[in-house]
């Protein structure tokens, strides 16, 4: 029991410095909550896109995980749509975008992020991210997990994400 304690009381505590603890309104089954979500997007998109530099900062298992990467459009005339991720080294995932306003830090869930035609967005702490919650048992840090990134088309794009400390703050670092 006290493991427990100490391990949750860390797990917060590692989520606060982060900077990614919000206010939130919806209910994913855990006790923080975010802003309302944004609503979908109808647009399908291009499926010439490229993800790379992605990794995911590994948190205690009562804390969720953020995943991060370079979301590429490489279609010149058409936009791009990410709906989502999927993997199964996590029973949860979701799109979440980070924010401050009137100097309050907050989190939106997102439903899908539409990438303006030759551009390339960054999911990083602070911003644009996945949220990764109820790991697989068994996955440590220098792990390498596959995860299906889901596009407007449908299609699924299929990409080695490496699992990283709680103290990564970007792909180079361990």
């Amino acid at each position: 029991m006290k493991k427990t304690r100490v391990m949750a009381s860390l797990g917060f505590s590692l989520v606060l410095a982060s900077g990614v603890y919000a206010q939130h309104g919806h209910d994913h089954g855990h006790a923080h909550g975010h802003a309302a979500s944004t609503p979908a997007s109808t647009e399908k998109g291009s499926n010439n896109v490229s993800i790379e530099k992605c990794w995911i900062r590994l948190m205690p298992y009562v804390t969720p995980s953020g995943g991060f990467f370079e979301f590429e459009n490489k279609d010149a005339s058409q936009v791009a749509v990410l709906k989502g991720i999927e993997t199964d080294a996590f029973g949860q995932t979701m799109l979440h975008r980070s924010y401050t306003k009137d100097g309050q830090a907050g989190m939106e869930m997102v439903h899908d992020v539409v990438v303006k035609p030759a551009e390339k967005v960054h999911f990083k702490p602070g911003d644009y991210h996945a949220m990764l919650e109820q790991p697989v048992a068994g996955l440590k840090v220098g792990d390498q997990i596959k995860v299906d990134f889901i596009l407007g088309t449908g299609d699924k794009i299929p990409v080695s994400c490496v699992l990283k400390s709680v103290n990564a703050l970007a792909f180079e670092d361990k």
